[in-house]
């Protein structure tokens, strides 16, 4: 393993918070960080039950998802005897000289009998018998968990309070993960707190992805192009238009080095995208219209690879407008981003396209324009599948038209209604009337948060 590789070195840092806090008679321990760095946690538990460990521990780490407090240790007891029946574990056994057969019949019965409460008992008794089995009695022992589900955290922490009650061998230790701002474990911790440790640190993450990213930018312009996009993101939060603009020119020219099309024109789009902040619209147009003609250039001479980022740039284009107060110009580039996309066959990308004009149509009162936008949207009825309309703006399109139309016949408006109905059942208008409801909350707290909810 590369003792330089920033992941690396951060699994380090972990080991070293590890040494320096936990004691021989800490029972429940977790990591406490931020919701993203899970697979931190993760990383830490495989390789520290992994023969590459860095602590004297015996771990073990299990996924097994997480249900209710009454059937959970009957699921790990399950999971584990599963591991240990697993061909490529008993080679794995073999290969670090453990040749005995584990005596697991009591936890088996238990297991297929369905004994849930026994179960419970049982789990510190198998800790045991395994340490005995793998030859290392004394060892300290970390059952390392991190549910792949999470039904209900309130009976997880039931099942932990239920742990702390158990009678368990000595240095028999169950490791959980909690997030910094949750504390989901928080009352558990605070009750038992002189059996239990709480494990922090600040992992950098954004700084090892950079890293991570921009290895070798000194030689590989890939790699320079990367960089080039976090020094304009970095340069965009600072406010700092100068900086930006230094690093967006390297972008595009490292680009144009690449000879990579696509990358030269997720250059111009970067880079105009990051000036809306500054309202450099002169410059925004430069980018944007050089990228357009990039796109067009290289469609036509055959790279379709390329057609979803245009009609990326008409939105963008869009966009630029309307903070302008171009208002017409705007709805002219939303509409021609979905007739594009009709035509490029991207239905999806057309129906997102159709629906930003609709929304800003609806807000300027403009009900011609609007209404041409919810027909252009929903002439593509039959090209989507239930799951695409479930997954897009279409339903809330569909509601408005059925229930413009719902006075006179409409050859548009009943196959609409049909396809709704495959697709939601008969009941569709009361869903889309709930999914409007979320929708418009969950965008009344983003612009409340100034990020996604």
């Amino acid at each position: 393993m590369n003792e330089h590789n920033p992941i690396t070195v951060r699994l380090d840092e972990m080991v070293q918070v590890w040494k320096k806090n936990v004691q021989p008679h800490h029972t429940l321990i977790r990591w406490m960080l931020k919701p993203e760095d899970h697979r931190m946690y993760e990383g830490f538990c495989r390789l520290e039950a992994s023969p590459h460990g860095k602590l004297d521990n015996l771990f073990v780490f299990f996924y097994t998802p997480f249900s209710n407090v009454k059937t959970y240790s009957h699921a790990l007891l399950q999971n584990w005897l599963h591991e240990y029946d697993d061909p490529q574990q008993q080679k794995l056994l073999a290969g670090a000289g453990i040749n005995n057969t584990w005596d697991v019949q009591v936890f088996r019965k238990a297991v297929e009998e369905n004994d849930y409460k026994l179960c419970d008992e049982l789990l510190p008794a198998m800790i045991q018998s395994y340490k005995q089995f793998v030859d290392r009695p004394d060892a300290e022992f970390v059952f390392s968990v991190l549910p792949k589900q999470m039904s209900s955290p309130v009976q997880f922490h039931q099942w932990l309070q239920q742990w702390m009650e158990l009678i368990k061998p000595p240095a028999a230790r169950l490791l959980v993960f909690d997030h910094v701002n949750g504390n989901f474990w928080g009352n558990v911790f605070e009750q038992y707190n002189d059996y239990t440790v709480t494990l922090t640190h600040d992992l950098r993450m954004q700084e090892a992805i950079r890293q991570i990213a921009t290895a070798g930018a000194a030689t590989d312009p890939y790699a320079f192009f990367r960089k080039c996009m976090f020094e304009m993101g970095e340069a965009a939060n600072k406010k700092n238009r100068s900086l930006l603009g230094e690093w967006g020119d390297k972008a595009v020219e490292s680009g144009k080095k690449t000879g990579d099309k696509s990358l030269l024109a997720t250059a111009y789009i970067t880079y105009a995208g990051m000036l809306f902040n500054f309202r450099d619209h002169e410059r925004i147009n430069e980018l944007l219209d050089t990228g357009i003609r990039l796109c067009k250039q290289e469609i036509a001479g055959g790279n379709e690879s390329l057609k979803p980022m245009l009609l990326q740039y008409y939105t963008y284009k869009g966009a630029d407008c309307q903070i302008q107060k171009e208002r017409k110009e705007a709805l002219q580039w939303f509409m021609k981003a979905g007739d594009e996309a009709v035509a490029f066959g991207l239905t999806n990308q057309a129906v997102s396209a159709y629906y930003k004009a609709w929304v800003f149509a609806s807000y300027k009162n403009w009900q011609e324009e609007k209404i041409h936008a919810c027909r252009q949207a929903l002439q593509l009825t039959a090209r989507l599948t239930e799951e695409e309309i479930q997954a897009s703006e279409y339903p809330f399109m569909a509601y408005e038209y059925v229930q413009y139309k719902q006075q006179e016949e409409d050859e548009l408006a009943a196959l609409v209604s049909d396809k709704m109905t495959a697709a939601y059942g008969a009941g569709w208008k009361k869903t889309v009337e709930d999914l409007k409801q979320n929708y418009t909350k969950k965008k009344i707290r983003e612009a409340n948060a100034g990020e996604p909810a």
